[in-house]
């Protein structure tokens, strides 16, 4: 039986989203990066980074924009 709360948004191109540094070094290291194009894959979409923001905490955030190319 599935979890009927487990709904994964239905990103498309040009959309834009916040992640911490952590998310992107986990999916590094999941193989989900490719270094060529620059493009992270996380929930089946594609991603680049658009820019990022460091928190007073040291916490280091970056906005992606899907690209799904």
């Amino acid at each position: 039986m599935s979890n009927p709360f487990n709904v994964i948004r239905p990103w498309n191109p040009g959309d834009t989203r916040e992640v911490s540094e952590r998310v992107l070094k986990q999916a590094s290291l999941d193989g989900k990066y490719d270094s060529y194009s620059q493009v992270y894959e996380l929930e089946n979409r594609r991603w680049k980074i658009q820019g990022k923001t460091n928190r007073a905490s040291g916490e280091t955030i970056y906005t992606l924009v899907c690209v799904n190319e």
